[in-house]
């Protein structure tokens, strides 16, 4: 492929918005950790649990004093499905975003997308593959406007992860990466409707609130595309339950600039209430 191609496609993907998703697997994800035995089996994760969440989203290097939106994530349990939405409010109390998402006897079933300010949306289902009935089949969609199409079967690689799941991937990898090894895994762009290699890395050690805390930091694995993305970085609570603090990158919700509306990399902080949740962590969270 000509250097020409490849930074055409990486233009176009960062140009385009990506979206993290964790498909096709009971329980937590395996993962793929860099020089580390075979990962041993991990407790399944309640994503109805907790029944809310909320968070704020900073202007990047406002010091957490310039709010942009607000988040709400709610879950609800029927049987064995799990149903999520996930809104992103702006400063007037509107909802400018959406995603929905749908677990099925803990599997990942579909999700979806709509930006009602930037009039976009995308869409993702998994499906069995009517050929071979031990692989699943995922489709992704994008559209201008808010109702995306279904999208063309792909093979669903294995250990993808998306912005719902990516806490309890950390859960399930969370001794590798106390450990220094990398973990990774794959992403989803709605846009460009195909996945990407990153992977995790624990970066640092500090002190927040007289509490330690650990850096991870998510970055593609091709060095090219390296040169152009920015990494996200998660700061997380060293000792159990782990709590996810905040984190710095990609967020769902576009920000209006001019006329138009681009893609927004914000600091968003989660907020937990004084007693942990019992599901030993925080809930789901949001990356882009």
């Amino acid at each position: 492929m000509s250097l020409m191609r490849k930074y055409f496609i990486v233009s176009a993907f960062i140009a385009r918005g990506v979206v993290l998703l964790a498909l096709g697997w009971t329980g937590l994800p395996s993962g793929r950790a860099a020089d580390t035995a075979s990962p041993t089996t991990s407790p399944v994760y309640d994503y109805a649990e907790p029944k809310l969440l909320t968070g704020t989203l900073y202007a990047i290097g406002s010091e957490r004093k310039t709010v942009l939106y607000t988040f709400r994530r709610t879950a609800t349990r029927s049987g064995s499905s799990v149903h999520v939405e996930r809104q992103f409010l702006g400063t007037n109390g509107m909802v400018a975003a959406m995603e929905k998402v749908l677990y099925e006897s803990n599997q990942l079933v579909s999700y979806e997308m709509q930006d009602f300010s930037a009039r976009v949306s995308g869409a993702i289902h998994i499906e069995p593959d009517p050929e071979n009935p031990a692989r699943s089949d995922i489709f992704i969609s994008y559209a201008h406007g808010l109702n995306p199409p279904k999208g063309r079967a792909r093979t669903l690689p294995p250990d993808t992860v998306i912005d719902d799941t990516l806490y309890p991937f950390m859960l399930a990898h969370w001794d590798d990466l106390m450990q220094g090894k990398i973990v990774k895994f794959h992403f989803v762009s709605l846009e460009w409707e195909r996945t990407f290699e990153f992977e995790l890395v624990k970066t640092g050690e500090s002190l927040s609130n007289g509490q330690p805390v650990v850096q991870l930091t998510m970055k593609p694995t091709s060095l090219f595309i390296a040169r152009l993305v920015k990494p996200l970085v998660f700061t997380v609570e060293q000792n159990g339950p782990h709590r996810l603090r905040s984190y710095v990158g990609r967020t769902t919700p576009r920000i209006q600039k001019g006329k138009s509306w681009k893609y927004l990399d914000a600091e968003t902080v989660f907020h937990y209430p004084n007693k942990p949740p019992n599901t030993g962590g925080a809930s789901n969270l949001i990356i882009r």
